[in-house]
């Protein structure tokens, strides 16, 4: 069994670093970042399996692509260029990486150090049908405030370009809260969105995204996917997606297969929404698909400084989770992810979260290459890359 070589009494808050890789599914050939777009061109289109943006393909392959990233506050994490899992390096948090002559720049990472974790959005969920038929029936509002905020930017002395950046952002603010409106709190109504299930779009979605997965037409077929850990944010979305596309998971039957581990430190960002309020743990844990999954090993870990630890949802309230505590929240999972004895692992989770875990990484790559990891998955999207923890 593979394990990292990580002291019990190691302490992840000093510059030791945890790195990310962000790996496409590729066939099989190392390719420069700067060559992305060459070889895409050259491609014939894929047709997306379920919501644009998503990177669920139905046929074809899609190039690889590379970004070395530093991270903007922490210096403990890093995202470099990732070749083969067993041929991986590393740089050291504190350098910079080496750039051979007329090649790009490259990190080397011990392949003992790195976990292959597959992120996995949760499928479509009731919560997901009335935000979007919302956001349609308010497209009229949203334009309205993109060119009001536009005229007034020019009326303000703002250049073209400046305008339309304003504009945007007035008119995204817009369309988050009309949205959101029908699981906002204030709402009436809200209330029974709580903790949503999936719709049955939502049920079908995993069981395509299983197919795809046991024909092994989404991961690199180079490489076989057999996944030792299934992670899962306790809320009922993300369970019923993992049991779908995963299970069955390890029983008191079956205690061959790999098991089932919760951990509410990956859930989605609290508050404000009550599709985001979960359920008592102990209440979905009755349901006879999820009971033997592993709910006591995030008790026996949590990170007590993040927030409190309990069986009904006491986390959760009328504010949203800020930036700031959601990004820490990702950093402590992603430390206790990458002191797990497991090399290759499922994460299902939720996407605003995933979008505020990558959000930390930034720095030096392109807007193309961050663009790739940090656009917002859309449901039952998979997402690979490759942590790596530095010794």
């Amino acid at each position: 069994m593979w394990a990292t070589k990580v002291d019990s009494n190691t302490d992840l808050n000093t510059p030791q670093a945890t790195s990310i890789f962000h790996r496409g599914i590729s066939d099989g050939s190392v390719l420069h970042s700067s060559k992305i777009s060459q070889l895409q061109a050259s491609r014939a289109p894929l047709t997306p399996l379920h919501d644009l943006g998503s990177s669920t393909f139905e046929g074809g392959t899609v190039t690889t692509s590379f970004a070395h990233i530093n991270l903007k506050k922490q210096p403990s994490l890093r995202m470099s260029v990732v070749t083969e899992d067993d041929a991986v390096s590393v740089t050291p948090p504190e350098t910079e990486p080496s750039s051979p002559k007329g090649g790009a720049k490259l990190s080397v990472f011990l392949g003992s150090r790195c976990t292959r974790v597959h992120f996995v959005r949760h499928a479509e969920g009731f919560h997901n049908v009335v935000t979007r038929q919302a956001g349609h029936r308010a497209e009229a509002v949203i334009k309205a405030a993109h060119e009001e905020a536009k005229k007034k930017a020019l009326a303000d002395g703002k250049s073209p370009q400046e305008a339309e950046a304003l504009a945007k952002a007035a008119a995204v603010k817009v369309e988050r809260v009309e949205e959101n409106r029908p699981v906002h709190h204030a709402t009436p109504g809200a209330e029974d969105y709580t903790d949503a299930e999936l719709t049955e779009a939502g049920r079908n979605q995993c069981y395509a995204l299983r197919g795809k997965m046991d024909r092994n037409l989404i991961i690199d077929p180079h490489h076989r996917t057999h996944i030792d850990l299934v992670v899962v944010s306790p809320l009922r979305r993300c369970l019923e997606t993992a049991d779908i596309i995963f299970g069955p998971g390890c029983s008191s039957t079956r205690p061959d297969l790999k098991p089932f581990l919760v951990n509410d430190l990956c859930r989605e960002r609290y508050g404000e929404f009550y599709c985001d309020k979960r359920r008592a743990m102990s209440e979905n844990k009755k349901d006879p698909r999820f009971g033997e999954w592993d709910w006591e090993t995030q008790a026996e870990d949590w990170p007590s400084k993040c927030m409190l630890f309990s069986d009904e949802d006491t986390t959760w309230k009328p504010e949203r989770e800020t930036d700031e505590h959601v990004h820490e929240r990702a950093m402590l999972f992603l430390q206790w992810l990458a002191k797990r004895p497991e090399r290759e692992v499922a994460v299902v989770t939720h996407s605003s979260f995933l979008k505020n875990l990558f959000k930390v990484f930034g720095g030096e790559t392109s807007e193309a290459d961050q663009d790739v990891l940090r656009a917002l998955p859309a449901n039952c999207e998979l997402r690979t890359v490759v942590l790596c923890h530095h010794g």
